[in-house]
């Protein structure tokens, strides 16, 4: 079979789009939930009612205001898994071109980024780095992997500051800004379509 000329850029542009579209559409439906549950918990606030109920051992078992909190947390939490989502599903993305374009299996990310290079594909080295290590901390939630990326970029986790412990994935809090970041980082890693 024969290749067009610049195909394997036009489906890769058009790949991104797709995900970066489809990214837009569902970090907005969350937003709007969010903004929503929000909304709903403030004005039951607002309006002064309380209708907790307790058991006669005085725990609680039952309260609107807990259930709209939780919804608030609900929604909050649900962002970050799909900005978790497709931050992997932009990785990925890089990775199974990648493969294509080299005609390789190879499973080993630095020498997949070594054979793009040898095609004349300009690699954002820096970014593309970044972006699978994150992408590994969110698979593995490994500490190693957790170090090399505060290393390079501590503002990925809350307010900055290395996590301690174990589990450093619950630590990172990935903006849609920074989503977008690893959108353009891809972008500038493969073949450009005009």
């Amino acid at each position: 079979m024969v290749e067009l000329p610049f195909f394997r850029h036009f489906q890769f542009a058009m790949d991104l789009e797709r995900i970066e579209a489809a990214f837009d559409a569902s970090i907005a439906a969350m937003e709007q939930t969010y903004r929503a549950a929000e909304e709903a918990s403030e004005r039951y606030e607002e309006s002064g009612e309380d209708d907790d109920e307790y058991d006669e051992d005085g725990a609680l078992i039952r309260s609107t205001r807990g259930d709209l909190r939780w919804q608030v947390l609900q929604a909050s939490q649900a962002q970050t898994v799909i900005r978790q989502a497709f931050v992997t599903s932009i990785f990925h993305l890089w990775e199974i071109s990648a493969r294509t374009w080299t005609a390789s299996d190879e499973h080993d990310f630095r020498q997949l980024r070594r054979a793009v290079r040898k095609l004349d594909y300009p690699v954002d080295g820096t970014g593309l780095t970044l972006l699978n290590d994150v992408n590994n901390l969110l698979k593995h939630d490994n500490a190693a992997t957790g170090e090399r990326v505060f290393k390079r970029a501590p503002q990925l986790f809350w307010q900055g500051k290395r996590p301690t412990g174990a589990h450093w994935r619950s630590s990172l809090k990935l903006s849609n800004a920074d989503v977008k970041h690893f959108l353009e980082v891809v972008r500038r890693s493969g073949p450009t379509y005009p």
